[in-house]
């Protein structure tokens, strides 16, 4: 396989405005989170002293990136300042430099001849990306086929497959370089390790195979699916959402349970993301978005979606920013501090005096076929907002996402900066 040449793995050209932060090893979010504790060591370049983290989401302008013929980005992670990963719902693994708009499409892994039940044919897509703390690493969590295939950086070469659950994989979170845990559709959660027992050989290429492994531990969730999961690494314990409306934490070491917290909405319980200093949780539901503290086993905060009952797809803490993408197609953000959503001006009006509490999303590319024509011609089509991820300094924030009906084929990208 063909090493490919991206910039994540070469050396960057120096800019002034960020050379203090790389000579402290420090980017702007932990500089701004230390500042709101009163930690500084010393005095930043005059152009951060007004910076703020909730100031950047004020700052934001939307970049679309046009993903004609593909269906559904369903998850991302950033490699660098200027590459994402993004996975869809066609099954497509994508890298995409969103400076010069040039991708690269990753080859998936698969066993030959072997095809997946109807079930999980009609439900599949890569559901989830997460890259090791080394940066070495990438695990792609799928449901066609369904397994966890982890690539080596920077060749993208598959190098094992973890092979177990016997539906959708949802999510997977990196607990180290090596360890790795998954939650699945089957209804469990799974630790996996590269140096983890071998069962059997998959063809890759010709005279070339790669390894299979099995679960070092298995736990189930008893009733409902795992629909997403966190690790954090500051307590090393791992919280799973289940479709059932309820969390359950767990110690990360032996995948025991620590705590069982049920949720008060639950409906639609898809999506759930971690501020790892300040040990919150936020779980995205049909209507509402729900903060549990697992130190005190309880629900800490509750706040209403913008997306009128469309459910809130996908959800990101940067610091005390909630950043949420809805079903409706509305990028919101919800300050905890302040417990409000930062107001934004509307694009599609003249009105300075009228302010949405949501940014509002380009339009992507929808199949207009068939199936659009007989149901759907005439109907405004929003994109559901399904991946969301900030880049390592928390100023450039991906979103992608498609149509939110289950039959017609679409799909939303963009780079916010």
């Amino acid at each position: 396989m063909a090493i490919l040449k991206l910039s994540f793995f070469s050396k960057q050209p120096e800019s002034k405005p960020w050379s203090y932060l790389e000579e402290h090893n420090e980017n702007i979010s932990e500089y701004l989170y230390k500042r709101e504790l009163g930690i500084s060591r010393s005095r930043y370049p005059r152009n951060y002293s007004s910076y703020k983290s909730d100031k950047i989401p004020q700052l934001m302008r939307e970049k679309e990136i046009s993903l004609e013929n593909h269906d559904k980005i369903f998850s991302s992670h950033w490699i660098s300042h200027n590459e994402v990963v993004v996975g869809s719902k066609c099954n497509k693994l994508l890298i995409l430099n969103v400076q010069t708009n040039k991708r690269f499409e990753i080859p998936l892994v698969s066993e030959q001849n072997r095809e997946p039940p109807q079930e999980i044919r009609n439900c599949s897509g890569i559901r989830s990306i997460a890259v090791n703390p080394s940066r070495t690493l990438l695990a792609v969590g799928a449901g066609k086929p369904v397994q966890v295939t982890v690539y080596e950086l920077p060749s993208f070469e598959p190098i094992a497959v973890f092979s177990g659950h016997s539906d959708l994989v949802f999510s997977v979170a990196w607990l180290d370089d090596d360890h790795l845990v998954s939650g699945s559709r089957d209804g469990t959660i799974r630790l996996w390790s590269i140096e983890s027992k071998i069962i059997s050989e998959m063809p890759l290429l010709p005279n070339k195979y790669i390894n299979v492994h099995q679960p070092l531990l298995t736990r189930s969730e008893f009733s409902g699916r795992v629909r997403d999961l966190q690790f954090n690494p500051r307590t090393e314990q791992i919280m799973t959402l289940s479709t059932e409306g309820y969390v359950r934490l767990w110690d990360a070491s032996y995948l025991n349970e620590v705590t069982k917290i049920q949720l008060a909405h639950t409906h639609e319980n898809v999506c759930l993301s971690m501020n790892s200093k300040a040990n919150l949780f936020a779980i995205g539901s049909q209507a509402h978005i729900t903060i549990v503290d697992p130190r005190t086993s309880s629900i800490a905060h509750e706040v209403g979606s913008v997306d009128e009952g469309c459910g809130v797809r996908s959800l990101s803490f940067n610091d005390h920013i909630i950043t949420t993408g809805g079903g409706y197609g509305r990028l919101s953000f919800y300050d905890l501090r302040a417990q409000h959503y930062l107001d934004f001006l509307p694009q599609s009006t003249a009105k300075k005096s009228l302010t949405l509490n949501y940014k509002e999303t380009g339009s992507g590319w929808l199949n207009r076929d068939t199936v659009y024509m007989n149901h759907f011609a005439g109907y405004s089509i929003q994109n559901a907002i399904y991946a969301l991820s900030y880049d390592e300094s928390g100023t450039k924030l991906f979103t992608g996402g498609g149509p939110l009906q289950l039959d017609l084929k679409g799909s939303y990208a963009a780079v916010w900066s």
